[in-house]
């Protein structure tokens, strides 16, 4: 029921996101679920774009901007970073993600993926490998829990 329920919501989404220019991407606790990984929840939906089209985003979604929020462990990240509420949807919009890590700024390249289709919409998901790492590069106890999930995923028969 969670993966229909995100499914919808990028469909929902879909005319805005066909506008991009650059690869995207949906990471997080979204990206775990459309892979099939079972969560019961997950608060929203990540989208790893370009710094371009994530001020794109920003513009286009200015009504629905949320307003004073910081990301937790917002002290790791620095990005063109905006979240949106719809009714039921919530989206965090990161533009070129950079994660301080081992004492230096990394850029979040995603190097292997799949693709899937929603209403007519091509979407990257990382594969569960990199999932793993990215939750791992993230570092935050919330973040290891998940890569953790995966590992455990993974493991089993």
């Amino acid at each position: 029921m969670l993966k229909e329920k995100i499914e919808k919501s990028i469909a929902f989404l879909s005319d805005d996101l066909a506008k991009l220019q650059d690869p995207f991407y949906i990471i997080g606790s979204s990206a775990l679920v459309l892979t099939r990984i079972p969560l019961e929840i997950t608060d929203d939906i990540d989208l790893l774009t370009s710094s371009r089209d994530a001020s794109f985003l920003k513009e286009l979604w200015e009504a629905n901007k949320v307003r004073e929020y910081t990301p937790d462990g917002a002290h790791k990240f620095r990005s063109v970073f905006g979240r949106f509420q719809w009714e039921n949807i919530l989206v965090e919009v990161m533009g070129d993600l950079e994660v301080f890590h081992h004492g230096e700024w990394q850029i979040l390249q995603i190097t292997e993926y799949f693709e899937i289709n929603i209403n007519q919409l091509s979407v990257r998901i990382p594969t569960l490998n990199e999932q793993e790492r990215i939750f791992r590069l993230f570092g935050r106890k919330k973040d290891l829990t998940k890569a953790d999930l995966i590992l455990k995923h993974k493991i089993q028969p």
